[in-house]
């Protein structure tokens, strides 16, 4: 049989059939390897890389030698070898840190941004201390934002109570020697309670806004300047004790 017969053969003519599976083998590796390498000397040269040493155990390369500012891109080309498995780089060739260019030279780091200076506080204007530094304040701060009311009523317009607002922050801080007179007017004619009323509306409205109740008072005063509006206001005069 020749199941038989095969198994008769004599340990020479096993052994010449084991050297021959070797050599085949061995040589397709070989063919392989060569076949590889001469692929891989064409794709280095196609990126311009030189100067080290591509090397391939079977399908798997090894780099050596090529200088860190084009590992990174024989590394690459390599890689898209049709047929290649594995690249590795050998300790004595490292890739440059960083982002690679085309040129495989590393791209420079962006510039560190200074630090724009921090702007410089806008300064402050101390607040005033004597009677005078009040009323200076107090007439800025009025013909800034005047305090003003809607027609024939005591209530306060949207731009007036930003300006009674801005005068509570001045007040609070005043000396007790000073005390401060809110006179009310009216646009026209002779309407002596309204004009105290509005007197009284900022007054009641500075107490709330942390103004001592007995440093600011009311009184009135009918100022006919006409249909300008500009009597609707209330004038803030300050006294000394």
């Amino acid at each position: 049989m020749p199941g038989t017969r095969w198994s008769r053969l004599p340990p020479t003519a096993l052994l010449v059939t084991l050297v021959l599976t070797v050599i085949t083998v061995w040589s397709t590796s070989a063919d392989v390897e060569a076949e590889l390498t001469a692929r891989a000397k064409y794709a280095l040269a196609d990126v311009g890389v030189s100067g080290g040493q591509v090397s391939f155990s079977g399908r798997d390369a090894v780099l050596a030698g090529f200088p860190p500012n084009e590992a990174a891109q024989a590394m690459d080309a390599i890689q898209r070898i049709d047929g290649v498995r594995t690249v590795e780089i050998s300790g004595d060739t490292a890739p440059p840190a960083g982002p690679v260019t085309t040129s495989g030279e590393p791209s420079s780091p962006p510039p560190t941004p200074t630090p724009s200076p921090s702007p410089s506080p806008t300064p402050t204007s101390a607040k005033p201390t004597d009677k005078a530094g009040f009323q200076a304040e107090l007439d800025r701060l009025l013909t800034a934002t005047p305090i003003t009311f809607e027609p024939d009523g005591t209530e306060l317009t949207a731009e007036g109570e930003r300006g009674a607002l801005e005068i509570a922050k001045l007040l609070t801080d005043a000396p007790a020697g000073l005390r401060f007179r809110i006179t009310g007017q009216v646009a026209t004619g002779s309407d002596r309670r309204l004009a105290l009323n509005r007197a009284l509306t900022v007054e009641r409205l500075l107490e709330r806004n942390g103004v001592d109740h007995d440093q600011a008072y009311s009184i009135q005063r009918r100022n006919p300047d006409g249909a300008s509006g500009e009597g609707r206001r209330v004038d803030i005069t300050a006294e000394q004790r």
